[in-house]
C-alpha cells in the first residue's frame, strides 16, 4: 500500500524500501502509542546540520530541530568536540556518587541565567520531570497552600502533575486555569495610547486573576506558564499579558513557574525567553536544548523553594548524570564562542517575510504566527478538505519536496523550527519547498 496513514498497517512508501522495512519492524515490535504521529514518518540514517539524509538516500532539510531540541543543529563539530573532552572517561552513571561535572554544569547555567533568585538547580531527564520538581518544590516549602493555576491550553507534559496541568480541564481538584492570548492581538508597544491600549486588552485577565484571588485567597501556591503556547497552536503573547502574570504571583506571594522547556537556548531569539518579556520568574524549567539533544532538563529557582526537598524526594535515575551535564556545558561554550542567538534573529525576521509570502500566495494558508525561529502556520479548509485534512496533506508534501516537518500542532497548524544555526540560503532552499508542496496539494 502506498502512502498508507491506516493504523492497521505499517505505513510504505513507494521508492523507500529500507525505510518501508524499518517501519515494519517498528510497527511489529512497538506500540504506536509510544510515537508521536507524522504523517511521514521520515526514517534518517544519519544528519549533520540542518541536514537529513534518509535510509534510502534522500537528504532534506530539517524544519523541526527534532522536536526543538537540536538548537545547535546536528553533529555540530564544536559541541561534539568539547563534549567527547567532556566525557572521556567517565561513569555512564552517578546515581550513588558525585562527579565534578554536575556542579561545573549547574554553575554555569547560573551564570546564564544571569538572575540572582535563580541560583539552585534540580536536573531532572524530561521537560515534564522538572515541571513536576517545580511544583514539589512549591508544594514542600509552602505547605500550608494547595490551589495551583496553569494557562489554559498548555502542554507541560503526559506524566503526574505536568498532566495535572496540561490542556483545559484536570482530574486534580486543586488545578484551577486561567486564559491565555490566543487570538489575533497587536503589539500596541507602539502606538500612541500605548498605555490605555494595553489596560484595555489586559482587562479580562486582570478580572480572572482577580476571581481566583476573591475566592481562594492565601490557599494560592503556584502559577505555571508558558512563554508560547506551542502544542495549541503556536500563540505568542504580547509582553504585558506576561508581565500581568508576574506582577500577580508577586503581590500575592504566589510562586511564579516559567516552564521554558520549548523556548530555552535561543528559540526565541532571546536566550531565555523571559529576557524579552521583563519578568522575574521564582522558577525556569528547562529543556529540549538545554544539551543540544542530551535526555537532560533543568528545574531552576529559588534557594528557599528548591531547598525544601530532602535527600531522596527529587532524586530519580538519570537525574544530573554526567553526560547529561557534559552535553548542558558543551552546549553552552558554543552559545559562548558563536553567534548562535544573533543569527536566530536575523534568520527569524527572513522567516516570517518568507512564511508571509506564502500565507499572501495560498488560500491554504489561513495564519502565521511566530517569534525567533518557532513559527505556526495554520492551514484553511480547501474546497471539500477540512484544514486538519490540508495541513497533513502538507506536511507530507513538503517531505516530497525535501523539507522535513513534524505532525501538525492542534491538528492544523505547521510547526516551523529549523535549528538556529540555519543559513539563509537554507531557510530560502525550505520555504521555496515549501512553496512548492503547497503548489502540489491545491
Amino acid at each position: 500500500m502506498s502512502d498508507s496513514t491506516l493504523d492497521s498497517v505499517a505505513i510504505r512508501r513507494d521508492g523507500e524500501p529500507n525505510a518501508n522495512a524499518t517501519r515494519a519492524a517498528l510497527h511489529r515490535l512497538v506500540p504506536r502509542g509510544h510515537k508521536t504521529y507524522t504523517p511521514t514518518q521520515l526514517v534518517v540514517r544519519k544528519a549533520a546540520g540542518c541536514r537529513l539524509e534518509t535510509v534510502d538516500g534522500a537528504r532534506l532539510l530539517d524544519f523541526s530541530s527534532g522536536v526543538l531540541v537540536a538548537n545547535l543543529g546536528h553533529v555540530h563539530p564544536e559541541f561534539e568536540a568539547r563534549y567527547a573532552e567532556l566525557v572521556d572517561g567517565v561513569p555512564r552513571n552517578c546515581y550513588n556518587a558525585l562527579s565534578p561535572l554536575e556542579p561545573e554544569a549547574a554553575e554555569r547555567l547560573v551564570a546564564s541565567l544571569d538572575r540572582p533568585q535563580l541560583d539552585r538547580v534540580m536536573w531532572a531527564d524530561s521537560g515534564s520531570a522538572g515541571i513536576i520538581k517545580a511544583i514539589w518544590s512549591a508544594q514542600h516549602a509552602r505547605p500550608e497552600k494547595r490551589i495551583i493555576v496553569a494557562t489554559r491550553a498548555g502542554f507541560h507534559g503526559k506524566k503526574g502533575l505536568a498532566g495535572d496541568i496540561t490542556g483545559e480541564t484536570s482530574p486534580n481538584p486543586n488545578v484551577r486555569f486561567i486564559s491565555f492570548p490566543n487570538d489575533e492581538v497587536d503589539d500596541v508597544s507602539m502606538l500612541p495610547d500605548a498605555e490605555s491600549r494595553a489596560s484595555e486588552l489586559a482587562a479580562p485577565y486582570v478580572a480572572e486573576l482577580a476571581a481566583l484571588k476573591a475566592e481562594h485567597g492565601d490557599d494560592l501556591l503556584t502559577l505555571v506558564t508558558e512563554p508560547y503556547l506551542g502544542a495549541a497552536g503556536s500563540f505568542h503573547p504580547p509582553k504585558w499579558y506576561l508581565r500581568l502574570l508576574s506582577d500577580w504571583c508577586a503581590e500575592n506571594d504566589v510562586v511564579f513557574v516559567l516552564d521554558e522547556v520549548q523556548s530555552c537556548h535561543g528559540r526565541t531569539g532571546e536566550m531565555y525567553a523571559y529576557e524579552r518579556y521583563g519578568i522575574e520568574p521564582d522558577i525556569v524549567v528547562l529543556g529540549k536544548g538545554l544539551g543540544n539533544g542530551a535526555p537532560i532538563a533543568a528545574t531552576v529557582g529559588r534557594a528557599e523553594l528548591l531547598d525544601s526537598l530532602e535527600y531522596g524526594e527529587a532524586s530519580d535515575t538519570y537525574s544530573g548524570n554526567p553526560h547529561g551535564c557534559a552535553a548542558v556545558t558543551a552546549a553552552l561554550d558554543v552559545y559562548e564562542s558563536q553567534p548562535i542567538v544573533d543569527n536566530c534573529r536575523e534568520m527569524s525576521r527572513r522567516m516570517q517575510e518568507g512564511l508571509a509570502s506564502l500565507r499572501d500566495e495560498f488560500a491554504s494558508v489561513a495564519n502565521v504566527r511566530g517569534e525567533g525561529l518557532v513559527w505556526g502556520v495554520e492551514m484553511a479548509a480547501v474546497g471539500d478538505a477540512t484544514a486538519d485534512e490540508v495541513a497533513n496533506a502538507a506536511v507530507l508534501a513538503c517531505y516530497h519536496e525535501g523539507v522535513h516537518l513534524l505532525g501538525p500542532l492542534a491538528r492544523k497548524v505547521l510547526r516551523v523550527s529549523p535549528p538556529l544555526v540555519i543559513t539563509g540560503e537554507e531557510l530560502a532552499e525550505g520555504i521555496e519547498g515549501m512553496r512548492r508542496a503547497l503548489r502540489a496539494i491545491g
